[in-house]
This record gives structure tokens, sequence and C-alpha cells, in this order.
């Protein structure tokens, strides 16, 4: 609940310290007087934008300050922030006209993480918050909190988040599988293309080379022949100059040595002629050879280009496109497994969605009856309120889509809620839900401001009642024009604006029970009506 909020120049009001306690609390005073400021500063308080606007004039930067108690639920959100939590949580906003800063128990934080943290724990209830009860998710949200359905909710929620997650991983391993046979026939057509060609190590320069061969051959067959005829000819000379030095040793034996190496040089030519000669004939080329080379080479620099850039790095792509293929799984057997998991949580989800929504439909009729009694007291005697169930896929709340119906006069057709009321009937509507569902509801501290527009008589005192019977459960903050609303309040706070001069100050004071009289009798519009404000103040 609030315990405290602190004002100092903002807008009209130079400084306030207010302390709340539990139950009704009500703010009035006289039309313009700046009730509607509270209001805003608790907006504010809670999460709300502001700008340099709110600071009073004159002043270099506004303050608003709030105290909350601390709950089990809040604690939690400060820890996941990584807050220290405490027994209360001191909220102050500085604005100036540059920046706004928020602090939380001294630490700063963001506006974001402010909304995050006092998310349910306050409801400032206007035409936003009147509206809320149209998203769907709120109106299964009541729906569950009224009928004591929240931990079955929660059982059921955490049955579909399994399930959710399963689902996730099985659609995330089909695509794996998917994409692993797309790379499987990749690295399998690659492999064959490999395979087809089946290079050797080496093979691409043994074809160039015999590549340029071929293509000089007339003029290497010419030179190599000519090197022959010259082998020949030398040969002849060779022969006759070692016979006669042969016969020249028979005068001199110091010409064996020159003897012995010419004797070399002949065996050498004859053997050089004769190598020649085997050249020669293994120069003869087969039909189609060169087109087969060129057509092999093409093949060769083919596989280069795609896996290479050398034949080597062909080979080494090769070994391991064998290894990636040896290690390649498509997961099939898991895939299995998991489609069974799946299946079995979702049957598990569906069976708790189909008990949990029976428990709805159960205390749907419950809670309409409830609120449709409500509605008699609200000036909304020919109202009626009913909720109606339809089905949808599986989803975060369940199988069931809830409208609130309502008509206004016994003779229309009940019709959406979001259709039909009007403003003032939209509050009241607001509230009969809200105190029809207050004692199992996690918020707080509930802000009504005006709420009794348009309501007197008897309507006004019953709507008092309501709202003193919706503060057993959680506090109750309204700002109200009503004297049979005041008159029920546990805490009572008046708001006056002066004007001295060219300034204009707005003040809040919690008044004593002299003080209410005179405040109901004024709201009574017979300020003398002292004795009617006490009979008031004693019911």
């Amino acid at each position: 609940m609030l315990l405290e909020l602190r004002l100092k120049d903002y807008v009209l009001i130079e400084e306030a310290r207010l302390k709340f306690e539990p139950g009704f609390v009500v703010f009035t005073g006289e039309t313009g007087a700046g009730k509607s400021l509270l209001v805003k500063s608790l907006k504010l308080a809670s999460g709300a934008r502001g700008g340099p606007q709110v600071i009073r004039p004159g002043a270099k930067q506004a303050i608003i300050e709030a105290v909350w108690e601390n709950s089990p639920e809040t604690a939690a959100k400060l820890e996941e922030l990584g807050l220290e939590p405490e027994d209360e949580i001191i909220i102050r906003r500085v604005i100036t006209k540059e920046r706004s800063r928020i602090y939380l128990n001294g630490s700063p934080i963001t506006l974001q993480m402010l909304g995050q943290i006092l998310a349910g724990k306050v409801i400032i209830a206007g035409q936003h918050e009147y509206q809320s009860i149209n998203a769907a998710e709120t109106r299964l949200f009541l729906l569950d909190a009224f009928g004591g359905l929240l931990d079955l909710r929660e059982k059921y929620q955490k049955a579909f988040k399994e399930y959710q997650d399963l689902a996730h991983a099985l659609n995330h391993l089909r695509e794996k599988i998917s994409s692993a046979l797309k790379e499987e026939d990749f690295l399998n057509f690659q492999l064959k293309e490999i395979e087809n060609v089946a290079p050797q190590p080496g093979e691409d320069e043994e074809i160039e080379e015999r590549l340029f061969v071929l293509k000089n051959l007339a003029r290497l067959e010419s030179l190599v022949k000519d090197a022959r005829s010259q082998l020949e000819t030398g040969y002849a000379a060779f022969s006759q100059a070692r016979k006669s030095l042969s016969q020249a040793i028979e005068f001199s034996r110091e010409l064996e040595p020159l003897a012995k190496r010419l004797e070399s040089l002949v065996f050498e030519s004859e053997d050089l002629a004769g190598e020649l000669t085997s050249y020669l004939r293994n120069l003869a080329t087969e039909e189609g050879e060169l087109e087969a080379l060129e057509e092999r080479l093409y093949q060769l620099k083919r596989l280069k280009r795609k896996y290479g850039p050398t034949l080597q790095d062909v080979l080494a792509h090769y070994e391991q496109i064998k290894k990636e293929l040896a290690r390649l799984t498509t997961g099939e057997d898991q895939l299995k497994e998991l489609e069974e998991k799946t299946e079995n949580a979702r049957s598990k989800a569906e069976a708790l969605a189909e008990e949990l929504s029976l428990k709805r439909k159960e205390k749907a009729e419950l809670l309409s009856h409830k609120i449709n009694s409500y509605l008699k007291d609200l000036a909304l005697e020919g109202a009626r309120f009913r909720i109606h169930f339809s089905r949808e896929e599986l989803s975060k709340s369940g199988i069931d889509l809830v409208d609130f119906l309502v008509k206004t006069n016994p003779q229309s057709p009940l019709r959406p809620l979001r259709e039909v009321a009007s403003g003032g009937e939209l509050s009241r509507f607001f509230l009969a839900i809200k105190a029809a569902v207050s004692q199992k509801e996690a918020t707080e501290t509930l802000v009504f401001d005006e709420i009794d527009a348009g309501v007197g008589g008897m309507v006004a005192h019953k709507l008092g009642t309501l709202l003193k019977e919706l503060a057993r459960a959680q506090q109750v903050i309204c700002v109200t024009h009503l004297p049979q609303l005041a008159a029920l309040a546990d805490q009572h706070f008046v708001v006056e604006k002066k004007i001295e001069g060219e300034k204009a100050t707005t003040r809040i004071k919690e008044l004593n029970f002299q003080e209410r009289t005179k405040e109901i009798a004024r709201m009574l519009g017979e300020p003398n009506a002292l004795e009617l404000a006490r009979r008031l103040l004693a019911r």
C-alpha cells in the first residue's frame, strides 16, 4: 500500500507531506482547488512520463516522492533487476527543465524499470484503466483471480511453456535435419564430382609438359635428328681417331690414357645416338592424344577453380569431404524421441486447459451474479452482466476467450461492454467488477478520480458503501465531490487553493473529526448543516 506522498515545487504545491492509512481514503475540495494534482503526482510516481510543465512557477525543479510498503511479489521484481529489497520502497522523481531523474531507495533507475516494479501494485482508475477490462487477457485474469484459479492457471502455464519449449526444439531439430540433408546432398555431389575426374598428385604438371612437347613435335624431331646425325658423324671420326691413336701407342706408351678417353668418347657417342633413336621412336603419338590430354587438363583446371587453387588443394578438399560425411548425422532417432515428448507435453497442457476452462465456466456464473448484485446498488438497476466464452487454439491463457457482455436496460440485447457503456457507466461497471474480485486480486492500492460523476442521492451512498467494502481488501484512494462518499472514509484530506496577490498555491491537509464535519457540511451546500454532517459521519 501507499504509505506516504511528498511533493515539493509541484505545479501549485510548494510543499506537502501526506501520510496514508489502510482502508478508504478520500480527497475533497472546491472545484479547481487542484485535487487532480494528487492523481497526476501518483501517476508520475508510478511510472508515467512527465515534463517540466509540472515544475512550480519560479522553482528550478519539482520533486515527487512516494513511499510504498514492500511485498514478496515486489521484492522478487527488485531482485530480478539487481536491486536490494527493503521493507519500504521509496520512489523519488526529480524533474528539471532539462531532464527527469528517478531513484529507488537512493539508487538511480529508469522509467521502464519503475513501471515494471510497480506494475499491478497500484491501479489509478481513469479512462485508460477502465478500458483495460476490454483486453482479453485482463478479463481472463479477473475471472481466474475471482475463482481462485490462479494456482491451476500457473500449473497450466508451466505445462504450456514446457510444450512450447519442446515444440520450439522440435522445429529447430527439423530445420537442422533438413539443413543436414541438404548439406549431405551437396557434399556427396562434390565427392562424386572429384571422384569422376579421379585426379592424381602432380598429374596436371605432367600433362602440361606432354602438351608442350606435342605442340612442338615437328621442331623437336628435327632438332633431335640433327643431333643424332652429328653424333653419327662424330662417331665415325672418333672411331678413325681411336684407330690412329692405337697404332701410335706402339711408339709411345704415354698415349695410352688419351687412347682410353677417346675410346670412351666412341662408346658414349654411339650410346647417345642409340638413345636419340629410341627417343625419336617414342615421339610417335597416338591419334587423338593431343585432344584427349587437353580435355583431361580442362577437367583438372575446372576442379582447381572450384576447390583449388592447386591440385593438391583439390585432393585435400576431397579428404575433408569424406571426413565431414562420416561425422554428419541427420538425427532421425532424436527427432522421433522429441516428437513423442512434444506430443505428450501437448496432451498434458490440453488436459489442464480443459480442466481450467470447465472451472472458469463454473466461476463465471458466480462472478456474473455478484457483479449484477453490485450494479443494482450503482443506479444501474436495469443493467445485466454476463461472461461469454468462445474457444481458441491452445495459448498462454488456455483455450478460452472471454468477453464481458452487458445491457444497460432490460429491452437492449447483450453486447460487448466496450460497445455499450458510456464513460460514467463504464466507471461503475469497472467498480462493480473490481469489488467482485477485490479479495482475490494482488493490487494493493486502487485510486479513483471522480468516479462519482453524475451520481447523487442514495446511489451516492451505495457507491460509497461499495468503495468502503472494496477498501477492506486493498487501499482505496478516491477524489470525490459527494458528501455521502466522503463521510464513509477512514481518512479524509482536503485540497484548498489560496490566492495571495499574484500568487496561487495549493495546500493539502488531513482533517480531524471536527474539520471533517465542517467539510461535509460545505459539500452538502449548507455550511451550517453541521448536525446533518455529523449524522452522515456517524453512519
